[in-house]
This record gives C-alpha cells, structure tokens and sequence, in this order.
C-alpha cells in the first residue's frame, strides 16, 4: 500500500519533469525505490510489490509518458530490472543490505550500475523506438544512463534508510554527539546550497570536503544524509535553472545526465569509505570484545599464561602468578623464567622448550617443580607452544602453568600405598620385588655385597587361635617395629604376606648380615608382646640368610633364602640358617 505510491510519485514526476523531447526520462528514481524495496523485504512479498508497482508504473507511463500499448511491456521493463538487480544481488552477496563491506559494494556498483541496466535498456530502447520513434541508439543511451545512474545514486540511501534501525540509534545517541552530527549535516547543506544556488562558479568539490567528515564521523548515517542532502538539494537546484549545470552550454537533457554522474561518482566515493570504516568498525568492536573476553579469562583462571623469549625472559605473566607464584606480573617481567625452576627438574624443562620451538605445530607437556617467592616448592603442570613472530618463525613461547602439587601427592600417596603394607607400614611384596630386581641388575659391580634375609615367626598360627587374630596383628606389628630398629635406614624391610617378612641387605657381606639377622632374633625373642585381654605374649623367628651372587638372579637367591629359611624351622626354629 505505501510502495504503489511511492512509485507512481517517482516514476510520475521523473516522466515529467525529466523527459524532454518526447524520449525516455533522464533521471528515474523509481527503480531504485523497487530495487531497496526487493532487497530489505522478503522474498515471499517481491511478488506483490511487483504487482502493485506494475500498475502504478504503467499508470504514471500511460498519464505522463508514451501512452500507447507499449505502456505496459515498458512499466514490466522496470520491474524485471529491479527484481534482476535484486535477485543478482542476493545471489552474489547473500548478506547484502546496507554495504557493510568493500566486496558488497563492488558487486553493488557491477550490478547495479553496469550488468542489468545495460540488458534492461535492451528492451526498454527498443519499446521506446517502437512506441515513439526515438532513435534506437539514442534510446538506450538514455535509458542505461538514467537506470544506471538512478541505482548506483538513489539505491544506497534508500536501502539504508530502509533498514536502518533509527529508533535505537536515536536512543543510545548522546547529546554531544547529536551536536556534532547537527553541525556536520549543517556543513554539507551549507557548502550544498553554495555551490547548487549560484551559477556564476563552478564549485562542484565543495561539498564532498564537508561529507567526507560526516562520513568518517557518523560512519554510514552520516554517508546517506550527506548524500540524500545533495541530491534534494542540487537536483532542485537544477530543475530551477540554478548550479554548475547551467554553465555547461547543451541541452537540459545532458545536464541531468552530468549531474546524475555527479551523484554517482559521490556515491562511488562515500560508499566504499563508508563501507571500510564500517567494517573496521566492527573488526575494532570485535578486538576490544576478545581483549576484554581475555583479560577476563586471565584474570579470573587460576593458571598462569606466560610470554616468554627465545632465550626464556619473560615479557608477559598473567594475574593469576600472584596467587599461584607469589610474584606480581611486574615482578616476573624481564626476568629468566629458568630461575624458578628446581634445578633437579631444570634439563626436563629446557628439552621440553627446545622441542617446542623446534615444533611449532606440537605442545609440549611437562610437569616439574618450581618455587614460589616464599621458597616453598610446588609441582606445576606446564603446557608450552612456539609464538611465530612477524616473520612465521619462533619467536618465543607460551606457557601455560597449572597447579600439580594436590595431584602429584595424590599419586604419590597412591603409589606409596600400592607399595606398603597396611598394617605395619612396611614395603609389601611387591614393592620388595622391585627393589630386589634392581638390586639384581646385570650392571650390578661384581665385587659389590649384599644379602637377603626371610623371617618367618614361629608358631604364629598358634597366637592366633590362642589369642586372636587382633593379638596376631599387635605381634606383627611389634616385629615391624623390631626390624626398623634394628637394620640400616637404607635397607628395604618388607612384609611378604602372614607372618613372613624379608630384609634387602644391600653392600653388607655375609658375616654382617648374619650379625644384624641374629640381633633381630634375640631382640624379638626378648621383647615382650600383650593380647587384647593384658595377657604377655612371647614369638621367636627363624631366619634363613642368602648372599647376592653375581651370577645368579632374583629368583635364585630368593629360592636359597627360602631353602635356608626351611632348614632353620627344620632344625628347631628360633635360629638362623645360611644358604651354602
């Protein structure tokens, strides 16, 4: 209901006040009213707004135009120009409407103003010959000039205008710049009506200094009020006899086609700045999102994201070092990260950096320890990948560091207790059969001792079934006890399972063991244990005693320890027994 209107009064008064001759209209502003029309709407209302504008087209040819049967193949001319255009338009930019991008106005300006004008002043010159007798030629020059130059210079601010948001702009606008926009706007009507509203001086360049501002400044609004200012003014000013045009000594036809070139070249010149100062715009609104989205994460996560050098300075450290270091980002800065690294774990460190320049592509995972300021050491999981510089090349690292400590104890505490026995904190059999394989290694020197030694308490199910099974775990705890006392800090004492327990005397000779081992035996014998009732408990422990010898393996001397362990029970237990 407005689009019929709206077309008819401008195909209406451009038919009559821009057809000279009896040939076609020189300025035709109507299709680049259907054009934005087709472009901002749906497609599944195009066919009505070709409808309606169908008929006010052919109404506004038929009164003012070439009323003939020509009128109407004439009025569809213009509408299939405008939907093509439209429909091309979207095809090639999907996401086109108000020239938010370089490319959108490339395509923009290919379509509009040179590829469908040209196929529609095909037809349309021809009609016109047919229905008017106008020279064919001569047609279609008039036709493509004002077609074109109609798109390429009423499109754009019809377009915006169309899906401009207004109404929130006009909300978030702020009273300084509503002032500024006034006195840019009131720039480009002044230097407009000086240059349109004489027509002694040619003073053409004037108003482009004046929207170029308001278009740096007010961005594509500022482009489209610039440009709608122009053309109401200067087009007005032309019709009255007024501006640059009147100097030019050909006919008023040629006139409105100078100034219809005038428009589109202004066009052509706001349009793309418009459009890059749009996007970069965005592209700015989109980096200040990130940097803030980012600062956020830095300062919020507990981890530590580190900037660090080639040679390992450090150029950035995050917020969270304070909490997790103990050291203020300006602390750490321009200084060598090596320094905070335990120097046990430092050759880890400096391998897991090298591969990580070495590999730009990979992270490196390593998990070392480091000391915060108050010098307490902790574990730190670390993350590292190559930063290219300028060039692509690796100019550096960042460094990621997690807090490892809780974990890394967990998985000691873990291992530690796969490794001991519950009950009376020893090693368990495991634990003591990997010590005794190392032990064991064939790299072991051949003239260096040590000895095995298997315990085994006497009658211990007895203490059991006479006093209970709580009384049998205090005997072996008190053994426990026993052991600890009495071996080296360095020796493996473990408990195998019951009431069997084994001693790894590593660099002790045959004579020495034996002295330790005999000493186990009278210091058991002579302590005394107590049931859960009070009641004293005496336990013996037979001994079997088996040297490591060079040649033989793990298994071997476990099996002669064992055997000396029989002999001992055998000969009367409460004695010790050594392997031949």
């Amino acid at each position: 209901m407005l689009m019929a209107p709206a077309y008819f009064c401008c195909a209406a008064l451009a038919l009559q006040l821009t057809r000279f001759d009896g040939g076609v209209a020189i300025v035709w502003p109507a299709g680049a009213l259907l054009f934005s029309a087709f472009v901002a709407f749906p497609r599944r209302i195009w066919w009505a707004l070709a409808l309606t504008c169908l008929v006010a087209g052919a109404w506004a040819i038929a009164l003012f135009g070439i009323g003939s049967i020509f009128t109407l193949p004439l009025a569809l001319t213009g509408i299939a120009e405008a939907w093509g255009a439209a429909w091309l338009m979207k095809r090639l930019a999907p996401r086109f409407n108000r020239f938010q991008s370089v490319g959108e106005t490339g395509w923009f300006l290919a379509v509009a103003g040179l590829f469908v004008p040209a196929l529609s002043a095909l037809a349309g010159a021809w009609l016109a010959h047919r229905a008017g007798g106008i020279p064919y030629w001569a047609a279609w020059r008039d036709w493509y000039a004002a077609h074109a130059l109609g798109l390429v210079s009423f499109s754009p601010p019809l377009l915006m205008m169309m899906r401009a948001r207004t109404g929130a702009r006009l909300r978030n606008i702020s009273r300084g710049q509503v002032l500024e926009a006034t006195a840019l706007l009131g720039a480009v009507v002044l230097a407009t009506a000086l240059t349109f509203g004489q027509n002694r001086v040619p003073l053409v360049v004037v108003p482009i200094v004046p929207m170029i501002a308001a278009t740096l400044r007010l961005g594509r609004p500022g482009a489209v009020a610039s440009v709608v200012i122009l053309m109401l003014v200067g087009l007005g000013c032309s019709l009255a006899g007024y501006g640059p045009t009147t100097l030019l000594h050909i006919g008023m036809a040629l006139k409105l086609e100078v100034l219809q070139i005038y428009f589109a070249s202004v066009v052509l010149i706001l349009l793309p700045l418009a459009s890059a100062l749009e996007a970069r715009r965005r592209m700015v609104q989109q980096l200040r999102s990130a940097e803030a989205l980012h600062r956020l994460l830095l300062d919020r996560t507990s981890d530590v994201m580190m900037r660090l050098g080639v040679d390992g300075t450090v150029h950035y450290a995050s917020p969270a070092s304070a909490r997790l270091l103990g050291y203020h980002p300006q602390e750490l800065t321009d200084r060598i990260a090596y320094e905070l690294v335990h120097e046990e774990d430092l050759p880890a460190v400096v391998e897991a950096r090298t591969r990580a320049l070495a590999q730009p592509e990979s992270t490196q995972t390593v998990e070392y320890r480091i000391r915060r300021k108050d010098g307490v050491t902790l574990w730190v999981e670390s993350h590292m990948c190559a930063l290219p510089d300028q060039a692509g090349l690796p100019g550096g690292t960042v460094t990621i560091l997690r807090d490892a400590t809780a974990r890394r104890q967990m998985m000691d505490d873990l291992s530690r207790k796969a490794m001991t026995d519950p009950l009376t904190g020893l090693c368990n059999r495991r634990a003591f059969d990997n010590a005794l394989a190392e032990c064991m290694d064939v790299d072991r020197p051949i003239d260096r001792p040590g000895c095995l030694a298997l315990f085994d308490l006497d009658h211990f199910k007895l203490v059991n079934d006479t006093h209970g099974h709580a009384t049998g775990d205090r005997v072996l705890v008190l053994f426990a006890a026993v052991l600890r006392g009495t071996v080296r800090t360095g020796d493996v004492v473990a408990r195998m399972g019951g009431e069997e327990f084994a001693v790894l005397l590593e660099g002790a000779g045959v004579e020495q063991a034996r002295m330790v081992c005999e000493r186990i035996r009278i210091r058991l014998a002579a302590s005394e244990g107590h049931s859960i009732a009070g009641d004293p408990v005496h336990v013996t422990v037979s001994v079997g005693l088996a040297a490591l010898a060079p040649e033989a393996s793990a298994q071997d001397v476990f099996k002669a320890a064992d055997a000396a362990l029989y002999r001992a029970k055998e000969s009367g237990r409460n004695r010790l027994s050594v392997a031949a």
